[in-house]
């Protein structure tokens, strides 16, 4: 099976391309930014192919598809936004966000492939707004408040149509508040993870506040892109054209610190003002249930909060390789 996967150098997308090269899979990684050279690294893993590109162009996306053979594709190419880029960029924004994924399900249906698979995002329920621990399933309403959580709600709206119209099997996956391996300040992904934040000041001996002791069900990146390519893999149809792929376990920022205080002697943290440790909103917010998930597919985690912080030390230190 060939894949294309769209956003191929983010921070989900690497974890995408990482995963399906391992399962023996034929990759096309499509990006409009150079991979790193722990990325190319990949390529010596399997069968992977870069492309430069421009997820907007429908042209060349049918040329890339045709050119490789791909058969499936999983659409993860985004600009994850910040306010100040939303005051700056806006046009932007919208552009890549909404004309991407249009493009990429045209292309994709142009093309006659098996199945396009929509990589979403908890920002479509503005989660944040909602009452702590609150479990979101897929049919609480959508509400967006920021032109990144419009754009990931009507792309699934345009991608829902543009599928239908043409008969391309296709389903959405909606990440929650993700973090782990290949998170890095892209150019695209304006507010890294609070664990992102957290285990920076560790490694380099600094303190870190926190203004609470937020919890939330944390995505790790490993376990988020099993779930896309289990969408993407799956031989039959799925039963739904929507996922939440939120972890059953919900934990707070304090175990990731005191675990990273005994891996890192030199780090303290403290709960207090002023925090410098950007949490994503005054409130924890609610948590995307994977229980429609897990009913089809079994669970949509297996990284606890030990396993995913021993896998990710280990990929950090991986680094100076």
């Amino acid at each position: 099976m060939t894949y294309l996967v769209t956003g191929a150098t983010g921070f989900i997308g690497t974890n995408i391309v990482e995963q399906l090269v391992g399962m023996g899979e034929k990759v096309v990684a499509l990006s409009n930014v150079a991979p790193s050279r722990r990325q190319e690294r990949l390529a010596e893993q399997g069968d992977l192919a870069y492309v430069r590109g421009d997820v907007r162009d429908q042209a060349a996306l049918e040329s890339v598809i045709e050119r490789h053979g791909v058969q499936r594709m999983i659409h993860a190419a985004v600009i994850t936004s910040n306010a100040e880029r939303e005051r700056k960029n806006g046009p932007l924004i919208v552009d890549v966000n909404l004309v991407g994924a249009a493009a990429a399900a045209t292309a994709a249906a142009n093309k006659g492939l098996e199945r396009f698979v929509l990589v979403g995002s908890a920002g479509v329920f503005s989660a944040h707004d909602l009452p702590d621990g609150m479990l979101v399933e897929e049919t609480q309403p959508q509400r967006v408040d920021t032109l990144y959580g419009i754009g990931k709600s009507a792309a699934e709206v345009i991608v829902s149509r543009i599928c239908s119209l043409n008969g391309l099997p296709y389903v959405i996956g909606r990440v929650a508040t993700a973090f782990g391996p290949w998170e890095h300040d892209s150019g695209y992904r304006d507010t890294l993870s609070p664990i992102y934040q957290l285990t920076g000041k560790a490694r380099s001996g600094e303190t870190a506040v926190l203004l609470r002791d937020k919890k939330s069900n944390w995505h790790y990146g490993r376990d988020a892109a099993a779930a896309l390519i289990t969408l993407a893999r799956n031989a039959g149809e799925p039963r739904f054209r929507d996922y939440n792929l939120g972890p059953q376990s919900v934990w707070p920022l304090s175990q990731w610190c005191i675990r990273l205080a005994d891996r890192f002697p030199g780090f303290r943290f403290e709960i207090g003002e002023p925090g410098n440790i950007e949490l994503y909103g005054a409130n924890d917010g609610g948590v995307l249930s994977g229980s429609r998930f897990a009913d089809e597919f079994g669970p949509p985690a297996r990284f606890g909060v030990d396993a995913a912080f021993s896998d990710f030390i280990e990929w950090l230190e991986g680094e100076r390789q």
